[in-house]
């Protein structure tokens, strides 16, 4: 299940990490974090799932909710030094809630 759904509090700390009260099957809730630095990368500009460490090359990151999920937004470095428009990710695409825990 998307963690979105079974969360509550979505918030980022240091522009990378998430951090959730996530719900288990049992009913219980659990503060939860996951280091996005670890799973999203730089690509010139663009955000991109299997990278590292892309908040080392944003600025402006924040947390979207949307209907279709939870985005992290921001303007990224390009490889010429500029920063592209911003834009962002769904991080309810990949991220799950397994058994009251954040995974990817």
């Amino acid at each position: 299940m998307s963690f979105h759904a079974s969360s509550q509090g979505i918030s980022l700390h240091d522009n990378h990490i998430l951090v959730a009260q996530v719900k288990s099957e049992h009913g219980t809730w659990h503060h939860r974090t996951i280091d996005l630095n670890n799973y999203i990368g730089n690509s010139d500009g663009w955000f991109i799932w299997g990278g590292q460490k892309f908040s080392h090359s944003a600025r402006n990151i924040s947390l979207s909710h949307r209907p279709d999920g939870v985005w992290l937004e921001g303007e990224l470095r390009c490889v010429n030094g500029g920063y592209r428009e911003r834009q962002g990710i769904n991080l309810s695409e990949k991220i799950s809630n397994q058994g009251g825990n954040l995974v990817l």
